[in-house]
């Protein structure tokens, strides 16, 4: 009885803890959904700057408990997207023009760096790899299919940041990538801009195949100077 009181407690013990560990899960699995469901609307002005985030109502529509949700909106807060007024509660701040100046040119200069790198210490297998990416971008855009070309310029800078020896500066800009494809889509609303982007990933093209870097750094000036432009020129913000 003994033994077998034993084993009973036992295998209590371990299906209690592995329920505690699927609830955690399951909990955990909620707030990302609640963040990057909220993230994704603040980036697409689904919810504008000033708007009220009530947390009773998130709380509500996700069924969870409201600590849940402000656990998700302090988060938000760190990365400033979203700001705590005492007395009022959460409220969108949103993307203004700064942060996107200010971001674009961060990328300026961190990929300056990681496509030098790239350029000294990629193998010829990692040059047809990325040459082959811009390649299909550019038979893409020529098809005006943006949203496909935008998963070979994806794959393009996946595929650089993976051997690059500068893994923080990589991260960084993967944690940027909200924001960046915003400039993508931001760099789309004129009828030109399509024959502006082939002709730049043509040139990128030539960098690859060159393994010029003062080549590459022109190519990173003419995208930045062409972005602070429609950046401050958008009626987004």
């Amino acid at each position: 009885v003994l033994v077998a009181g034993t084993s009973f407690l036992c295998y209590y013990f371990i299906i209690g803890n592995k329920g505690d560990l699927f609830m955690t899960l399951q909990k955990s699995d909620i707030r990302t959904q609640i963040y990057n469901d909220l993230r994704e609307q603040i980036f697409t002005k689904k919810l504008n700057r000033g708007e009220r985030l009530v947390e009773t109502q998130i709380a509500e529509q996700y069924h969870v408990n409201k600590r849940h949700v402000r656990e998700v909106l302090i988060k938000l807060q760190e990365q400033k997207l979203v700001l705590y007024i005492p007395m009022k509660g959460f409220q969108v701040l949103g993307i203004s023009r700064t942060d996107l100046l200010e971001i674009a040119k961060i990328r300026e200069m961190l990929e300056s760096a990681i496509f030098e790198d790239f350029l000294e210490r990629a193998t010829d297998s990692d040059l047809n790899s990325v040459m082959l990416f811009t390649k299909r971008k550019i038979a893409f855009l020529k098809s005006e299919l943006k949203s496909e070309a935008h998963k070979e310029t994806l794959a393009t800078f996946d595929k650089i940041y993976e051997c690059t020896v500068y893994h923080r500066m990589a991260q960084m800009l993967t944690e940027y990538r909200d924001y960046i494809n915003l400039m993508i889509q931001l760099s789309f609303d004129m009828p030109d801009d399509i024959q502006k982007t082939i002709h730049n990933s043509q040139l990128l093209y030539k960098v690859f195949e060159t393994r010029d870097y003062n080549l590459c750094k022109e190519w990173i000036h003419i995208r930045y100077s062409n972005l602070v432009y429609k950046i401050g020129q958008s009626s987004f913000f």
